[in-house]
């Protein structure tokens, strides 16, 4: 329940040699979005696969394709387009993927039920996940009762969430109204699956609430079951219309991963597009599966004695692993990519980047330089110590690794020394897959407390 831009230009050709940058493109005229396939080829119309958010690797700006894109690009794969202008070659990565399945819970209007009216649905209720860059990406669908929802194939990105019904209210004197009640908010999709958490139906008049939180102390933006104590925040957003008048809020779970969570007392009224912030503590048990996603219940009430219902998720991990990366000239910029083609960015020099270990499964590691001032040997070590640069000078070393089907595997326990050139993209495929890891990396299945 949580957490992009564009530009572009024309079509220009330019030949590329070398590894990491790889290869060359045959002469071809622009199409109308200046994209060229991996033959080098250019295309006459713009390829709807490529519609979404991209990241530049090695700097982590995020772009948004569509029709209007206009710089020179040539697609390598689904998932990595190459940009050269200038003489220089950079690279963009698929932010996310297009398939995300994506749940939610709709909830009626609680005014109605303060107010004594007896509340019916008349007609269907309808719910819109629009991004929030591009009208076209929007999914809509129409249902006929509150309770749970579900969009299939969403793309990765933010959105904004709405949905709008027409309910018939009796009040004491029995006099019959039709009122419409709505919701919208911002909400961020991301991975194969996501639960995006709960939203009230309200009056015109109304006012509504969004919950999303923070961690201050996760281990590489990862929360583990591992008697670790984590400290937040909380943020409630008043996302209706009026103000919410003197509230208060309870957290509640009753899963046995969660040793304590605990919250400092936070009331008062919230004004329209404010926030208030609630610092919280939480703890998990130890895991008895690799990863878990837990939920937890946010009741939010005001002082007239309303309520609305919403959920948080924490996604924990029973064991973290150490990629350990040492660079010689500079640092390496990239990506971890995860499942769900999350990308994690790093920018490193002699660092170790903690990951969940996922018995059975993989990672990518992505890694760009465009330019010849940051030129530089690396070494990586996965669960083992980076080697040094002693007598390394193998500056083909890996190569050709500049897409995800070219990635040279790295398992437990091993380590490689490669160069990173101009121009050059480096993939690397972190591999659990090893039956023998199992049980030696992950800690044997243990009671909650």
């Amino acid at each position: 329940m949580k957490n992009i831009l564009v530009t572009f230009l024309t079509l220009t050709l330019l030949v590329l040699n070398g590894c990491g940058g790889g290869g060359s493109s045959d002469s071809a005229s622009s199409g109308s979005n200046g994209v060229k396939d991996e033959k080098g080829k250019a295309t006459t119309s713009f390829d709807e696969a490529l519609r979404g958010e991209w990241i530049y690797v090695h700097n982590g700006e995020k772009v948004y394709i569509d029709e209007n894109f206009k710089e020179p690009i040539t697609k390598v794969d689904d998932k990595l387009l190459k940009i050269e202008t200038d003489g220089v070659t950079k690279y963009l990565i698929r932010y996310g993927v297009n398939n995300s399945t994506v749940t939610g819970d709709l909830y009626k209007d609680s005014v109605a039920h303060a107010l004594k009216r007896s509340v019916s649905t008349i007609g269907n209720i309808n719910i819109i996940l629009e991004h929030y860059l591009d009208e076209k990406n929007t999914k809509k669908q129409t249902i006929t009762n509150t309770g749970n929802f579900e969009f299939k194939n969403v793309q990765t990105g933010k959105y904004t969430f709405k949905a709008t019904a027409e309910t018939k209210t009796t009040e004491d004197t029995d006099k019959e109204q039709k009122v419409k009640e709505k919701v919208t908010a911002k909400v961020d999709v991301y991975g194969e699956e996501i639960n995006i958490g709960g939203f009230t139906l309200v009056n015109d008049d109304g006012y509504n609430f969004k919950t999303e939180f923070t961690i201050n102390n996760s281990k590489g933006g990862y929360l583990f079951g591992d008697q670790t104590t984590y400290d937040g925040t909380i943020f409630i957003k008043n996302i209706g219309d009026k103000k919410g008048s003197g509230l208060n809020y309870t957290f509640t779970s009753d899963s046995p991963y969660i040793s304590s969570m605990s919250n400092t007392t936070v009331l008062g009224t919230v004004d329209v597009n404010k926030s208030i912030e609630i610092p919280f503590e939480v703890t998990f048990n130890i895991l008895d599966k690799s990863t878990i996603s837990i939920p937890v219940d946010v009741t939010i009430k005001d002082a007239h004695g309303n309520q609305w219902l919403d959920s948080l998720f924490f996604h924990v991990y029973q064991t973290p692993m150490n990629l350990n990366i040492a660079t010689k000239n500079a640092h390496i910029k990239g990506y971890i990519i995860e499942d769900g083609h999350k990308l994690n960015q790093i920018d490193v020099g002699n660092e170790t980047v903690i990951l969940p270990y996922k018995a059975g499964g993989s990672y990518y590691l992505v890694l760009s330089n465009p330019d010849i001032n940051n030129e530089t040997a690396y070494s990586i070590g996965v669960d083992t110590e980076a080697p040094d640069f002693e007598k390394f000078q193998d500056t083909s070393a890996y190569e050709p690794n500049d897409k995800e089907s070219e990635a040279k595997t790295i398992k437990m326990g091993e380590s490689i020394i490669s160069y990173l050139h101009e121009g050059d993209i480096d993939y690397f495929l972190i591999d659990m897959s090893s039956s023998e890891d199992v049980g030696v990396y992950s800690p044997p299945q243990m009671p909650f407390k």
